[in-house]
């Protein structure tokens, strides 16, 4: 689970860090109009990347850390604790990832009006745009990177987005 959460991670990291990349997405510098003046949003990419280097290292195998125990009668310990521990840490530092993929996402999408997303993206840009506004000046992040982390943690994006996922799917079937 770990390992799969890294890969998670890793993917979303490097995803924030290319919309705030002028060179890869065509977008304004750190997404936001006036970069000479202000950093936008170059430093959730910076939390992400630590926090998706943790995920990696969450996702090394727990069992390479056994140590004998019960006056010798056990030699190998599974370590199942720390590994169920470490998939739980894994787990919450991914929502903070994927909170700031969206929160540079959203504002990445702004900058293409008055073109229109798929209707997923559109959907979620909705929920965001309840709680967070579109920056256009540096302010403090980290309300509004808890405002969609809480969107994730409560489930209104899932919710938001199942009608799509589960659209061809016969009623009281999963996909």
């Amino acid at each position: 689970l770990a390992i799969a959460i890294a890969q998670l991670s890793t993917g979303s990291q490097a995803r924030s860090d290319r919309l705030t990349n002028s060179h890869l997405s065509g977008l304004p510098a750190f997404l936001v109009a006036d970069g000479g003046a202000h950093s936008g949003m170059m430093i959730p990419p910076y939390a992400a990347a630590a926090l998706a280097g943790e995920n990696r290292a969450l996702a090394a195998p727990a069992s390479v850390h056994t140590v004998s125990t019960c006056a010798g009668q056990e030699d190998h310990i599974s370590m199942g604790v720390t590994a169920a521990r470490n998939a739980i840490d894994a787990v919450e530092n991914a929502i903070d990832i994927v909170a700031i993929e969206i929160l540079c996402a959203t504002q990445a999408v702004e900058f293409h009006r008055p073109l229109r997303a798929s209707t997923g993206t559109e959907k979620v840009l909705s929920l965001v745009r309840q709680r967070v506004a579109f920056r256009q000046s540096d302010e403090e992040m980290y309300p509004d990177m808890l405002a969609i982390r809480q969107l994730i943690r409560q489930g209104d994006i899932y919710r938001a987005l199942t009608p799509l996922i589960f659209a061809d799917t016969a009623e009281g079937e999963t996909a």
